[in-house]
C-alpha cells in the first residue's frame, strides 16, 4: 500500500501530541458515551493522498514535513511513506475513537499488524525526545506522548488521555486492563457496535447524552423525570465527504421510555412545512428556518418543562405570550443577518385578537417616564422602545421592536424596514434547495461564504491559514428533517467540483 493514504494524521499527531492475535475492536471501552468510526482508506483516497489521482505534490510537501519534525528519521520516515505498513499499524482497517462518560476519559484505538515496526517507530520517536522510553506493565507496553498514554499489544494500540487533568501514567492501569478484553467484553459485544458496522460512510459516530457535560445536558433535561436514561437517548451520524459538499445523516434511537414520550408529543405539536415563505426572503438571505407549528398545543407542550415555563411566567413584559401562541396556525419563519444582530419572524396566524392586551400595557408604559416607549405602529401593530432592554428583562442597551399582524401573518422585527421589504429579485425558492422545503417539520438554511470575512485570512499565513482557508471556502449549510426526528445535513463549498478533504489536506 502506497503512502498515499492516512498515515499522515497519526504520524503527525504522534510528533506533536501496545502479529496476529484477538481482535483489535474489542479495545473499545465497554461504556464508551462516543463512539467513532474513521475509513481513513476511503477518506485519504478522496482527499487525493492514494489512488489513480493522488496529488503527488501535495504528499512530497507532507513526506517533508514529517521529516522536519524528525531530523535523523529521514529514512523511515519514507519508508513508512513508501508503504503504511512499516508504521506497524493496519491502517486498511478502521480507526476508532470512543470517549466516557463526560467525555473524561477519551482516546483513539488503530489496530496493530507489527509490534515491532511499531515499536521502531516509537524508538524513534523517543531519540527525537517526543516521547519516553517504553515501559511493560500489566501485560502491556506503554510510554508517553505529551499528554497522550501510549499503549500497546501485538493486535491493538491505543492513544489515551484525560481531560480533567490525570496523568497519562495513570491511566495505564486502565489502558491495560482495555488491551486485554476478550471477546464480549468490551463495546464491540453490543448492538451500538453492529449498528455502527452496518453503516457506510466515511465517518460514522455513535453518540449518547452522556458524552455531554452536565452543564450540557441540564437546561435540556430540566424539569424531566429524575427516570430519564441518558445514556438510552442515542443517535448515528454518518458522515460523507462528496464532490463539492459534506453529506451528514443523523439517526436518533431512543430507548429511554421518557424521552421516546417527549418526542411522541412534539411531533404531534407540529405539521410539513407548506413553504408559505420561501417568497417574502430574498435568495442571499444568511441565515432561515422554518417550521409549521399548531400554536396551542406547542404552548402547552415547551410549558410542560418547569424553566421554560417560569420563563413566561415571571418575563418582566406582562404580556399574554399564551394567546399569542395560541394564534400561530402553520408556518413560522425566522431570519437573521450575518451578525445575529437585525431579525424578523413570521407566522401564519388564525385570529389577531391577542393584540387587544397591548393597549393596556400602553398606560403602564406611559408610567415610566419614557424609559419605555409603547405605542400603535400602522393600522394593526404596536412599536416598542427602550434606552435599556434589562429594565424588562431583555439585554441590556437600546431596544427596538415591532410586532402586529399583516396581511394575516404576525410579523415581530428589531427593524423596521423588514416588515414591507420587497423581494425584487430571487427569492429563497430559487435557491438550489428551494424545492426541498415543503414537506420537511424543519428546515434551516445559514449562509456560510461570510466566515471568509469574518475570519479575515488574508492577514493569515502558514499552518493556521491554510486550517482556516478551508472554513473560507465553505458556501453554504442546509439542515432538514422530514419526520422531526432523523436529520440531513449539507455543507455546501464554494468550489463544486473539489472534495472537502482534498481541500482540508491542502
Amino acid at each position: 500500500m502506497k503512502f498515499k493514504y492516512y498515515i499522515i494524521p497519526l504520524l503527525v499527531s504522534l510528533m506533536y501530541s501496545c502479529g496476529e492475535g484477538p481482535d483489535y475492536t474489542n479495545v473499545i471501552p465497554k461504556n464508551s458515551a462516543m463512539v467513532v468510526a474513521f475509513d481513513l482508506d476511503d477518506m485519504s483516497e478522496k482527499g487525493g493522498l492514494s489512488g489513480p489521482d493522488a496529488n503527488e505534490e501535495l504528499l512530497s510537501k507532507l513526506e517533508e514535513t514529517v521529516k522536519s519534525g524528525l531530523t535523523g528519521s529521514e529514512k523511515l520516515v519514507s519508508k513508512i511513506f513508501d508503504d503504511t505498513s512499516e508504521s506497524g499499524l493496519e491502517l486498511e482497517e478502521k480507526v476508532y475513537l470512543f470517549a466516557g462518560e463526560q467525555a473524561s476519559v477519551g482516546g483513539i484505538v488503530a489496530k496493530v499488524n507489527s509490534r515491532r515496526k511499531l515499536e521502531k517507530v516509537i524508538d524513534e520517536l523517543c531519540s527525537q525526545q517526543i516521547c519516553g522510553p517504553v515501559q511493560e506493565a500489566d501485560g502491556c507496553k506503554w510510554t508517553v506522548v505529551g499528554q497522550w498514554l501510549l499503549a500497546y499489544s501485538k493486535s491493538a494500540v491505543v492513544l489515551a488521555a484525560d481531560n480533567k487533568g490525570l496523568e497519562p501514567e495513570n491511566l495505564v492501569s486502565q489502558a491495560s486492563m482495555w488491551l486485554r478484553q476478550k471477546e464480549g467484553e468490551g463495546f464491540s459485544a453490543s448492538t451500538d457496535f453492529k449498528q455502527i458496522q452496518q453503516k457506510d460512510g466515511d465517518i460514522v459516530a455513535w453518540t449518547t447524552l452522556e458524552v455531554l457535560p452536565r452543564e450540557a445536558v441540564y437546561p435540556l433535561t430540566m424539569g424531566v423525570s429524575a427516570e430519564l436514561q441518558l445514556k438510552d437517548v442515542k443517535a448515528i451520524s454518518t458522515i460523507n465527504f462528496e464532490k463539492g459538499k459534506t453529506a451528514v445523516d443523523v439517526e436518533t434511537i431512543v430507548d429511554d421510555k421518557i424521552m421516546s414520550e417527549i418526542m411522541e408529543k412534539k411531533s404531534k405539536v407540529t405539521a410539513p412545512v407548506k413553504g408559505t415563505y420561501l417568497d417574502l426572503f430574498p435568495s442571499k438571505t444568511d441565515l432561515w428556518v422554518t417550521a409549521n407549528l399548531k400554536g396551542e398545543e406547542f404552548f402547552s407542550f415547551i410549558c410542560e418543562n418547569p424553566t421554560v415555563r417560569r420563563i413566561f411566567q415571571s418575563s418582566l413584559i406582562p404580556v399574554d405570550f399564551k394567546s399569542i401562541f395560541n394564534a400561530i396556525d402553520g408556518d413560522v419563519a425566522m431570519s437573521m443577518d450575518r451578525n445575529g444582530q437585525d431579525f424578523i419572524v413570521f407566522a401564519d396566524i388564525n385570529s389577531d385578537g391577542f393584540l387587544k392586551s397591548f393597549e393596556s400595557l400602553k398606560t403602564m408604559a406611559a408610567m415610566t417616564g419614557g424609559q419605555v416607549v409603547l405605542k400603535n405602529y400602522g393600522d394593526n401593530g404596536y412599536s416598542f422602545r427602550t434606552h435599556d432592554g434589562s429594565l424588562v428583562g431583555l439585554r441590556k442597551g437600546p431596544v427596538s421592536l415591532w410586532i402586529g399582524v399583516k396581511d394575516n401573518k404576525l410579523y415581530l422585527t428589531n427593524k423596521e424596514s423588514l416588515i414591507d421589504r420587497k423581494v425584487l429579485g430571487l427569492s429563497l425558492r430559487n435557491r438550489e434547495w428551494g424545492t426541498r422545503v415543503t414537506g420537511q417539520k424543519f428546515f434551516m438554511s445559514s449562509n456560510l461564504s461570510s466566515l471568509n470575512k469574518l475570519l479575515d485570512l488574508n492577514h493569515l499565513n502558514g499552518t493556521m491559514a491554510s486550517a482556516l482557508a478551508f472554513f473560507g471556502g465553505l458556501d453554504y449549510l442546509t439542515v432538514e428533517s422530514s419526520d422531526g426526528k432523523n436529520i440531513h445535513i449539507e455543507i455546501l463549498m464554494k468550489d463544486k467540483e473539489k472534495n472537502p478533504l482534498t481541500m482540508i489536506f491542502n
